[in-house]
């Protein structure tokens, strides 16, 4: 009588979990953060040695792709010595300097004709590239 009653009952479960499978459907649904405050608290500390305060930006992404450019409401920005310890407080809310970008006469296509995009740097023209360039990035890497 027991194993009746046990098969009776996984009979009943198999067929009501088939059921509740067969039945599924897919769905979407997007909920948003229903949070009141305008902004959330971010505390950061980033050093950058040799880059002037004006120069630095925050750029803000959030999930949803909403993007803010150059966010600098409170963001206090101090110059450092040469040892990383703070010399001059740069202020908040400044106004960032425009960088002002190269001007090519040529297209994108005529720069990139030969596929070179780098300057290659030899120990003998490392120190005139330098003092030609105001700013320079610079990849050393082993070969």
């Amino acid at each position: 009588m027991m194993s009746i009653a046990a098969i009776a009952v996984m009979t009943i479960l198999f067929l009501s979990e088939t059921i509740a499978f067969a039945r599924t459907s897919m769905g979407t649904a997007i909920t948003l953060d229903e949070n009141d405050q305008p902004q959330i608290r971010l505390n950061f500390n980033i050093t950058l040695m040799d880059l002037h305060c004006d120069f630095v930006s925050v750029d803000v992404w959030d999930t949803l792709g909403t993007n803010r450019q150059n966010v600098t409401k409170n963001i206090e920005k101090w110059q450092l010595d040469e040892e990383g310890q703070r010399r001059i407080f740069s202020g908040r809310n400044r106004e960032q300097r425009e960088v002002v970008h190269e001007e090519h006469e040529e297209t994108l296509e005529e720069l990139h004709e030969d596929g070179e995009q780098a300057v290659e740097l030899t120990p003998d023209n490392f120190q005139e590239f330098l003092n030609e360039h105001e700013m320079a990035f610079i990849d050393m890497y082993a070969p």
